[in-house]
């Protein structure tokens, strides 16, 4: 027992040394935006396409080749002497094409679209950070309704114990109290593991370990500072063309226009080739006057310039033909799907509003309900303590306080989820609306 204890007393105090962390909302979108895998992951296709924007250019990059060689040849026939060769040579081809601006434009439309892409990853990460912790925050809020219910619950019982044993209650009516109390235990229990369970999800969201210990710090009350009017409307309706899928479509309208122009260039303009190149070769010789070896080199240079002009792109069935129609009819039908987009987003920012605005409005029928039902709860629990109602009659008025709770809470957490998926439409930072 004595060495039981020795060994546990350490582990023990490493398990109560380990302090959970406090995130608040700000907390938890800064983590997820630094460890989250797909922002990782976008962050690298970005670096990837800046770097192929960066040398864009190298389709006029010169091409240049070096060559050399040595030979030696020996006959077989005695009293013949052997003899040497060599050769030396180096070109460059430079080619001018049309399609080198169209490139090197398109590389910069990637890296434009890479970025939006990224950015357009983190607000999707930052919005289900935002979401899931406010809906960790609403679930912790019920627990605690839950929690005082329990409460409650209990105290009742006690106080019928009391007087069941003084004789005052009938003891059905102790069962009963009993059993409300109990039936309440695992219910809060399986919340407390739903909870855990969505917050490990969270920890995953966030890029955290699941062995770190978190706390999240926040209430519903503290975010829910809602003002809405038609300032509200208008700062939203000015804000449509930040919209991430209209966004888009003009980036998918800035390419398919450079692609329209490098299949016109294709077709019809010419593109020019320079070469030049230069070769040495030698061979030793026997000077017949000295005797002696020497090598005689001889030297040569080339160079040529060509011009290439496509023709058929005149004639209506080739194939470059054909691939400008397809451009022009592709870049017409994004013209009209962006008017289209417009008009629809339009009209869901508008809807949104006054949905938001109907929600507000319940939101404070449900205030005065809850009121109501705390004054009800409050009357019947002291009709109850004075003999003239019954357990069943005080039960329900007890329900109906923390149903209305749970209603103001619901509501509060609908709202709030209803303005991040507007500033989300609209692309505006998460806060800014109906502040």
């Amino acid at each position: 027992m004595v060495a039981a204890i020795f060994i546990a007393s350490p582990m023990a105090a490493q398990t109560t040394s380990k302090t959970a962390r406090i995130i608040t909302i700000d907390d938890a979108v800064n983590l997820a935006l630094q460890n989250n895998i797909e922002i990782k992951q976008s962050t690298m296709d970005l670096e990837l396409l800046e770097t192929k924007n960066k040398y864009s250019w190298n389709s006029v990059s010169p091409s240049i080749s070096a060559s050399g060689g040595f030979n030696g040849q020996t006959p077989l026939e005695s009293g013949s002497e052997t003899s040497f060769s060599y050769s030396l040579g180096a070109s460059l081809r430079l080619s001018l094409t049309p399609a080198l601006r169209t490139s090197m434009k398109k590389a910069l439309l990637d890296y434009q679209a890479g970025k939006a892409s990224l950015e357009t990853t983190k607000r999707r990460i930052e919005l289900s950070v935002r979401k899931t912790f406010y809906s960790l925050i609403y679930f912790n809020d019920n627990i605690e309704i839950q929690q005082r219910s329990l409460e409650t619950a209990k105290q009742t019982y006690e106080s019928n114990k009391a007087k069941y044993s003084q004789g005052r209650l009938p003891e059905l009516q102790l069962l009963n109290s009993q059993y409300n109390y109990e039936k309440k235990i695992p219910d809060i229990e399986n919340l407390k593991r739903t909870y855990q369970s969505n917050i490990d999800s969270f920890k995953i969201l966030l890029g955290l370990g699941l062995d770190d210990e978190i706390t999240l710090q926040g209430k519903l009350d503290d975010a829910f500072n809602v003002q809405f009017n038609d300032t509200s409307l208008e700062t939203a309706l000015a804000s449509i063309e930040e919209n991430a899928t209209i966004k888009n479509l003009k980036q998918q309208i800035a390419a398919t226009q450079n692609t329209l122009q490098s299949a016109k260039l294709a077709s019809y303009a010419p593109s020019i080739s320079f070469s030049l190149s230069e070769s040495t070769t030698g061979s030793s010789k026997k000077n017949p006057m000295t005797g002696k070896e020497a090598w005689e080199p001889t030297s040569s240079l080339s160079y040529g310039v060509s011009v290439n002009v496509p023709l058929d792109g005149f004639f209506p069935w080739s194939s470059g033909k054909l691939n400008v129609q397809t451009a022009e009819e592709n870049l017409a039908k994004l013209k009209m799907n962006l008017e289209q987009t417009r008009t629809q987003t339009t009209l869901t920012v508008k809807n949104s509003y006054n949905s938001i605005l109907q929600n507000i409005t319940q939101l404070e029928l449900l205030k005065k309900n809850e009121e109501l039902t705390q004054k009800a709860y409050e009357m019947s629990k002291n009709a109850y303590n004075m003999g003239s109602t019954d357990l069943l009659s005080l039960q329900q008025a007890e329900d109906n306080l923390y149903s209305a709770r749970y209603n103001v809470q619901n509501q509060k957490y609908k709202i709030l989820t209803s303005i991040l998926t507007l500033e989300d439409t609209l692309g505006l930072p998460y806060g800014t609306l109906g502040k």
